[in-house]
């Protein structure tokens, strides 16, 4: 058997790597293959199971199917010719590992998106280096576990003392071994193929120029070693070179950067320390190195409990303190701040703080209720009312007047804005006008999802006057996009007892009519139940095309995600959605406005999607890297669970069409309802593709609108509808009752009485 020794000349902290097709020839391999004293550890078919599953992350695998891959995958790569045998000497233990490109693929999966694949790539081809292996320890195990660079040289002449134990992540049996030692072993342990190159001597005027630039000048320089001389000869070298510096005080969390890359006639220790000669500094006692060691981390931002610390240097201590918890909030501080640098993040020379002493005692932050929507002033309303014309022959009497408000209050708003706002003037005259402040959004575009609305209001109105006599004439007042005055409802006569108007069975619905995301199992929807309500829509001019069949909602599920998905990376849509979701009960209550999130029917994956999304940063980096694909995932089971999607199309693109679908919405919706179906809008998209098609300016990037363009092509197959323009979308569901309703207003923020 040969000895160890003769395997490799670093055989205390490198592994050796044996390449399959070498085996045969490897006289070295074959022996330690066949001793007794090495333990073979063989688990190469787990680790091709995760590469399948790495290579295939949307299919979901079930045990027999992963073997089924595996035996397949052993067909295409022969078992016994594929990965790599690993040796570590000081373990006695030959491993049986994935080849480099596919053990890094797998080891750094759940990296992403946090680092993203490309990012990574640029991480693996920097050099780093850490001069210092108490704290450096920490460090060197956050970066390599994140493999946040490709080459790392360690310096470090010390070896492991039992007072270091407090902080330095090794167990009792590793006494006396030299630390650089211990982290190589550890950081070769958890992946074989980093380069590693060791500096057991530690830092000196002679061989810091080749711990700096062997084989390539470094692109990072971390500082954690003790001695002030090293740190001020180091920092003199690497600013020479332009090597940017980080370090970490391992004390409030204090983390230094200094951008040699970037200034490389910055001072030192950003002038700190004036002028000094590292030379000097190796004569000072420790005593007289503590005031210096002050003024490096500066005396008023150091802790209350280091400062006692110091004080009790070589009298009951007899160096500074560090703490394990502080050291590895090192490590994790160093780590995610040299990945940024590396990758060419902004990221200043200066000092920043982690003070988890600080944070915690701090009042935990209370979420923002939503903003007040600003309150639209009633004399530029009052301005948009006709200025002559006759009045209504009935005048409605103030608990008539608050009761058809109420119902028609009662209609679905985009967001639950509630835009209406409604005046009854002198003559016995209703006016609805649109209060815009309550409605500026992204998809409200043109203000065509209020028109809706306000049809669907009208209808309410017009149901519920019916129901207690009131005949009533109703005047579309609006021209053009835009204008302030929708309608005016003019009160004609009342009789006694009902009146008898079309749909007018539908007024007992008003009341139950709700959105309801509720997602139960697929109930069938019978034809003859569609045909009625396309009668509704029908008979007002309006088109009705539904979506049954499992195939063509499979079909429609990622072109309505996607472009949910779009909406939210869209500056405006993003600050919409936030601002329209009431995030406690508290919060809908108060507002009595928005979407309360409990209407939403989460189920815990959708809740925790939504928790990210509600953090702006999230949404930023989705669309800094063009990722959040899984948002377009979160709305399957709202279309794969409906009975029909339903489109509703108008021969016109004008105010009076918009008005006239948003009645035939509501007693489609209404009649839904009364028969035991519900409904949710699912027409986003529709907005968007106006928006998109009428607007240059739009506030979407090119390859967006490239992408909502396909989108719409794609709804076109589905939804073929000639010259017609495509104006709402709502499923259909059997949910039972939905765990909560929305919220209105109190009538008299939205009634005027003049």
């Amino acid at each position: 058997m040969l000895d160890s020794t003769q395997i490799h000349l670093d055989y205390q902290m490198l592994p050796l790597i044996f390449v399959p097709k070498d085996f045969l020839d490897s006289l070295i391999f074959r022996e330690l293959y066949d001793s007794q004293e090495v333990t073979l550890l063989d688990h190469l078919d787990d680790q091709v199971k995760e590469l399948i599953k790495a290579n295939n992350p949307s299919q979901t695998f079930s045990n027999e199917n992963l073997d089924a891959a595996l035996a397949q995958f052993f067909e295409e790569y022969p078992r016994d010719q594929y990965g790599n045998w690993v040796y570590y000497p000081w373990r006695k233990v030959l491993v049986r590992l994935l080849p480099e490109e596919d053990f890094i693929k797998v080891r750094t999966q759940r990296n992403h998106y946090k680092i993203t694949p490309e990012e990574q790539r640029k991480l693996r081809e920097k050099k780093v280096g850490i001069i210092g292996l108490s704290v450096g320890q920490s460090i060197a195990y956050a970066m390599t576990m994140e493999r946040g660079f490709g080459e790392l040289r360690l310096a470090d002449f010390d070896t492991l003392e039992l007072s270091n134990l407090n902080r330095i992540n090794a167990g009792v049996m590793d006494l006396g071994i030299e630390k650089v030692v211990l982290a190589a072993r550890t950081i070769s342990e958890i992946d074989p193929y980093l380069k590693l190159k060791v500096y057991r001597e530690g830092i000196s005027e002679a061989n810091i120029e080749e711990f700096l630039s062997d084989g390539g000048n470094l692109d990072l320089l971390i500082d954690e070693c003790d001695s002030l001389d090293i740190k001020i000869l180091a920092r003199e070298r690497a600013r020479s070179k332009q090597i940017p510096v980080l370090m970490e005080t391992s004390d409030r969390g204090m983390l230094d950067v200094e951008r040699f890359d970037l200034e490389p006639s910055r001072e030192i220790f950003h002038g700190l320390l004036g002028e000094v000669d590292y030379k000097e500094l190796k004569l000072l006692t420790k005593d007289q190195k503590v005031p210096m060691a002050l003024k490096i981390t500066g005396i008023s931002t150091v802790s209350t409990r280091m400062k006692a610390s110091l004080l009790e240097v070589n009298q009951t201590i007899t160096s500074w303190p560090q703490l394990g918890s502080s050291v590895f909030l090192g490590g994790a501080s160093i780590a995610h701040s040299s990945r940024k640098l590396l990758l060419g993040d902004i990221m200043d020379s200066g000092r920043y703080y982690v003070d988890l002493d600080d944070i915690i005692h701090q009042k935990p932050f209370l979420q923002s209720t939503t903003p007040p929507i600003q309150e639209t002033k009633i004399d530029s309303l009052l301005e948009h009312l006709p200025t002559q014309g006759s009045g209504s022959d009935y005048l409605l009497s103030r608990e008539e007047l608050l009761g058809l408000i109420a119902k028609a209050n009662t209609a679905p708003s985009g967001g639950n804005a509630q835009p209406w706002k409604w005046v009854y003037d002198k003559q016995g005259v209703l006016h609805l006008l649109h209060d815009k402040q309550r409605s500026i959004s992204l998809l409200d575009y043109k203000g065509t999802g209020s028109l809706l609305a306000f049809g669907a209001a009208l209808e309410n109105l017009r149901l519920e006057a019916a129901r207690i006599g009131i005949a009533v004439k109703i005047d579309f007042q609006i021209e053009r996009f835009d204008q302030e005055l929708i309608a005016s409802v003019y009160f004609v006569s009342k009789n006694g007892h009902p009146l008898q108007v079309p749909h007018g069975s539908l007024v007992e619905g008003i009341d139950l009519r709700s959105t309801n995301r509720k997602n139960t199992s697929r109930a069938r929807i019978s034809e003859e139940k569609l045909d009625s309500f396309k009668e509704l829509a029908n008979e007002l001019g309006i088109d009705f095309q539904a979506l049954t069949s499992d195939d063509q909602l499979k079909s429609l599920s990622p072109i309505l995600g996607g472009m949910d998905r779009i909406r939210l990376l869209h500056e405006q849509g993003y600050k919409d959605f936030i601002s329209e979701i009431r995030w406690s009960d508290q919060e809908a209550i108060q507002s009595k406005d928005g979407i309360d999130v409990a209407t939403l029917e989460l189920e815990k994956g959708a809740r925790a999607a939504m928790g990210l999304i509600k953090d702006p940063g999230t949404v930023e980096f989705f669309r800094k890297h063009d990722l959040g694909h899984g948002l377009s995932k979160i709305g399957d089971n709202t279309i794969l669970t409906s009975s029909a999607v339903v489109m509703l199309s108008v021969d016109e693109y004008s105010p009076q069409w918009i008005l006239k679908a948003g009645i035939a919405l509501q007693r489609i919706w209404i009649a839904a309802n009364l028969a035991g179906f519900s409904v949710q809008p699912v027409s986003a998209s529709l907005f968007i593709f106006q928006r998109v098609k009428r607007e240059v300016i739009n506030g979407f990037t090119e390859m967006e609108v490239s992408q909502i363009g396909k989108f719409e092509n794609q709804l076109d197959q589905l939804f073929p509808s000639g010259m017609k323009e495509k104006l709402f979308m709502i499923r259909i569901n059997q949910a039972g009752e939905p765990s909560m309703r929305s919220y209105r207003k109190d009538i008299t923020e939205s009634l005027i009485i003049l």
